[in-house]
């Protein structure tokens, strides 16, 4: 399957506008960890998304994706977590695309993981990247997601100061941090998609800054969901009302993504050729 992120993008508008049924997923208990279901469907396609988070596993987020095609009866079983790095950077294109108040740019990466990865592909693809810095506890990674930024033709280097490089236009943090990672200034005009943190007691994103910031969230299931958005006192605008023309006021942009079984509907449809 091709990483085509610009492709899913567009699915991901289509989904997000036209609507489908996809109630707010469950969380589970487990002896070390949670057990999260994720069901959608738009009359089309079905899906249902299994995840289970272990902290004393490697890699701690495990998935699957189960869908079915309903004109078809076709069932298929698919990797969670490549469809979930996959719609994950893709949905932070869209927002990029749509909301940047910058066009062009660095990019920063906090968290130099898969999803890490995923991202520095999506916004190559979708964006005009000038350069890209990354931080991370673990050396192997950011050696690893330096080479991957070099091979795709852009300069790259390790991001060791406290100020956020002046050219810097996007930000991404990927990382399961429960304090912050970002400084409480960045550019004026940047763009910052916090995909990381996905529970109430996590937080990538300092409080004053979320609190100057446009924020935007994936959808409204991150307001229950968000660190960063738990006792925020101002409006908080989902991706599909910003789709609509609605905008949020402040600088820089914070776009929260939890993620949703929307984004996994819009994935299984690419995959299958429906768009």
């Amino acid at each position: 399957m091709g990483m085509d992120y610009v492709r899913l993008a567009e699915a991901l508008k289509g989904v997000l506008l036209r609507g489908a049924e996809a109630p707010r997923r469950q969380t589970l208990s487990l002896p070390q960890g949670q057990f999260l279901v994720m069901p959608a469907t738009d009359g089309e396609v079905a899906v249902c998304k299994l995840v289970t988070v272990e902290a004393h596993r490697e890699p701690r987020v495990q998935a699957e994706v189960w869908a079915k095609r309903l004109d078809t009866g076709e069932v298929v079983h698919l990797p969670g977590e490549v469809f979930t790095r996959w719609r994950t950077a893709a949905l932070s294109l869209l927002a990029a695309r749509l909301l940047a108040p910058r066009k062009e740019g660095a990019l920063l990466l906090v968290g130099p993981g898969a999803q890490g990865e995923a991202h520095l592909e999506a916004f190559h693809q979708g964006l005009a990247l000038t350069r890209v810095w990354v931080r991370g506890r673990r050396r192997e990674r950011v050696e690893a997601l330096l080479q991957k930024a070099r091979a795709l033709g852009l300069e790259a280097e390790e991001w060791t100061g406290e100020r956020v490089p002046s050219e810097v236009a996007f930000v991404v943090t990927a990382t399961p941090s429960p304090t912050p990672v970002l400084p409480e200034e960045v550019p004026e005009g940047a763009f910052i998609a916090a995909v990381g943190s996905f529970r109430p007691e996590m937080r990538e994103v300092p409080e004053a800054l979320v609190k100057r910031a446009a924020v935007y969230c994936d959808t409204e299931d991150a307001l229950w969901e968000a660190g960063e958005l738990q006792g925020l006192a101002k409006p908080v605008v989902p991706l599909r009302e910003a789709l609509l023309g609605r905008r949020a006021e402040g600088d820089p942009v914070l776009f929260k993504s939890v993620g949703h079984a929307l984004f996994d509907l819009a994935a299984v449809r690419v995959y299958w050729g429906l768009g």
